[in-house]
């Protein structure tokens, strides 16, 4: 469904991605990890088309999409959920999801929003409260709804459990599962190691903005590890091949 190969980004002068390769495959969930610098945001955004690549390959399905511009790749079933969820405050939760369909032909849009409440009961609860009113995990329900209205076949998600309080955590990682069970490809950055295994079929990490390992979730052991958490934190890890289990990140 979505295959990147070999992407570089940059800055100006400074390389920020040299040699990302990740993929996303219908119905499953890829999780990137890496340290904070390490260039997953940037990747997301490339593919997204917010950022330009200055080389690398972009496949959705068989088509070559490197370099397009963000409304572009929204029409090619590429949607962005950002950090930090950036709802419209101001506009009721109903009025975010309508923005998010805003490119969906119109025949769909309210059944594809009466699937939305229903996979997201509380955004049916909250409909017509301002979108600001909401609690951080709500907002983040509104995020992924928004970007379901769209109808994708890839979504890009970036750090959704960053903010939250404890206790939302697991839920908004369900849903992640649950988007991903509907058939749409979910590709994640996410800094909560534990929680991102738990729903993951595939992990890619990356390190200095290259990707220097890729496999199944259940196969992350060490390489994971050392990418979020440092050579430090290696000592009770598994040997490679082993699952990473319980690691606090």
């Amino acid at each position: 469904m979505l295959e990147v190969d070999d992407l570089h980004v940059s800055y100006g002068a400074v390389n920020a991605v040299q040699g990302v390769s990740v993929g996303a495959d219908a119905g499953r969930v890829t999780l990137v990890l890496g340290a904070n610098g390490a260039g997953k945001t940037t990747s997301l955004r490339a593919i997204a088309g917010y950022h330009r690549p200055k080389s690398g390959s972009v496949m959705v399905g068989t088509d070559e999409v490197a370099g397009e511009r963000a409304h572009s790749m929204v029409r090619r079933g590429v949607v962005l959920v950002p950090e930090g969820r950036r709802v419209f405050a101001t506009l009721t939760v109903e009025e975010n999801l309508r923005v998010g369909g805003y490119r969906a032909p119109r025949a769909k849009v309210q059944r594809t929003l009466a699937e939305v409440y229903e996979q997201f009961p509380i955004l049916s609860e909250r409909r017509n409260t301002a979108a600001g009113l909401l609690s951080g995990g709500e907002q983040q329900m509104l995020a992924f709804g928004r970007a379901v209205m769209s109808q994708p076949k890839v979504i890009l998600m970036d750090e959704p459990s960053m903010g939250l309080a404890p206790s939302m955590v697991d839920s908004v990682m369900a849903k992640v599962r649950e988007i991903a069970d509907t058939g749409i490809a979910v590709l994640i950055v996410e800094q909560n190691a534990d929680a991102g295994l738990a729903i993951a079929d595939n992990v890619s990490v990356i390190t200095r903005g290259v990707t220097v390992w890729s496999g199944p979730a259940e196969s992350a052991s060490r390489a994971a590890v050392h990418a979020v958490l440092g050579e430090s934190a290696l000592e009770d890890v598994p040997a490679e091949g082993a699952p990473v289990g319980g690691v606090d990140s």
